[in-house]
């Protein structure tokens, strides 16, 4: 089976800066980013803003030097799980007279994890700015930066012995080619702080492209955060109208258009939306298991638990739909069959202390004390005791629970 490609792109250097600068580093790695969620099995991406821990620097108020290797190695042990790389990179900047953008020189820098070792790819040249006056960063065309994108991309993923696929286009990726739509969602995705700001950053760039999905995706997202779920259905619906054929993103949509049904008493039509989701994408287990954990928040175990199982025949290792349906099993008291599943999702994720804490006492409703005391210790040593005592209320942590039974069990 291939392992999706995991990433972690941090903010780059520069002998410059400024809003158009930054505008222009984001709008890259965000295209960067989608093209990653666009492989199969689907990439994964996180943007890590950690100058401020590292260096104290803003990339908007004072030229940053790249990072260097103790910084990298810092950022090499906070890096999710699985990552198989830290991206950055370094931008040379020439400006006109005026101070506008002439010429970007763009070096990727990739760190390889765990070994840290470093790869750094020829650099490419962007020149196509606009003399256009107003704007933060006028460019020529959405295409002629894009393409670029594209190219890096390819590269990025050449170095991790992976590959686009063929064919791949921005418009492909529900990218618009209305460029001040899109400089309003980079401001949306990375300048604003507030659930207000995005809201209407997000809402300019689709007053502007209304067939710009990820605007109308990502719009939709804040307004059901913020429980408008009326206006939150409304965006979704746009999106899956702008989603095309992509079955992939047109099922993203309609499964959220689902949520917001929920939640507005409608289930006659979410059930309606989720089973045009699923006539859409079939095969996908992060959309089963997204469904059947709307179902097991009706109390429909049985039928939470044969979306679980349709997901685990697609996707034998996905540890979500693992441990949900273990728990369903448990719940439904299936306790036997429940035990092999979270063998299964700590092979996938072995120091996880609530998969142990929760084995060992299905060990112990079995009767298992060996197996119980094996898990229950585990456990307890990856979840140590804290030392501050715990606050009314608080839940119990999966060490503290595997140390009362082990006390239990006479262990000491």
């Amino acid at each position: 089976m291939v392992s999706p490609i995991r990433l972690v792109f941090v903010p780059w250097g520069a002998d410059s800066f400024g809003d158009d600068l930054w505008l222009f580093e984001n709008g890259l790695i965000l295209v960067i980013e989608t093209m990653i969620d666009a492989l199969e099995p689907r990439g994964s991406n996180v943007y890590a803003d950690l100058y401020d821990q590292l260096s104290g620097q803003t990339i908007r108020t004072a030229p940053v030097r790249p990072l260097g290797e103790p910084q990298l190695e810092v950022l090499g042990t906070r890096a999710p799980k699985g990552t198989n790389a830290i991206v950055d990179g370094v931008f040379t900047v020439e400006r006109a007279g005026d101070g506008s953008l002439r010429r970007i020189e763009a070096a990727l820098r990739l760190v390889l994890l765990p070994s840290l070792r470093v790869e750094t790819p020829d650099a490419f040249v962007y020149d196509q700015f606009s003399s256009a006056s107003g704007a933060i960063l006028p460019i020529t065309s959405s295409e002629s930066f894009h393409a670029l994108a594209l190219a890096m991309a390819r590269v990025l993923l050449g170095e991790l012995g992976a590959a686009l696929p063929s064919g791949l286009t921005p418009a492909g990726l529900m990218l618009t080619s209305h460029w001040e739509a899109f400089l309003h969602f980079i401001k949306a995705k990375r300048l604003a702080r507030t659930a207000e700001e995005k809201i209407g950053y997000y809402r300019q760039a689709v007053a502007l492209a209304p067939d710009f999905f990820w605007a109308q995706f990502n719009l939709g997202q804040m307004l059901k955060q913020q429980d408008d779920f009326v206006s939150a259905r409304r965006a979704f619906l746009a999106a899956s109208h702008g989603a095309g054929d992509d079955p992939a993103i047109q099922s993203d949509a309609l499964f959220e258009l689902g949520l917001c049904s929920i939640h507005l008493g409608d289930t006659k039509t979410a059930r309606a939306f989720w089973d045009d989701a699923l006539s859409h994408a079939p095969q996908n287990p992060n959309l089963l298991v997204n469904i059947a954990g709307t179902y097991e928040q009706e109390e429909d175990w049985l039928h939470a638990i044969d979306l679980h199982e349709h997901a685990l025949a697609i996707s034998p290792g996905h540890h979500k739909a693992l441990v949900s349906l273990a728990r369903l099993r448990t719940m439904t008291g299936q306790v036997g069959a429940a035990i092999p599943l979270y063998h299964r999702a700590l092979a996938i994720e072995p120091n996880d202390p609530l998969r142990e804490a929760i084995l060992g006492g299905c060990y112990l409703s079995t009767g298992d004390a060996e197996n119980a005391r094996l898990h229950l210790s585990r456990a307890a040593q990856l979840d140590p005791p804290r030392e501050a005592p715990i606050a009314p209320g608080e839940p119990t942590s999966p060490g503290d629970y595997a140390r009362t039974e082990l006390a239990k069990l006479g262990e000491p």
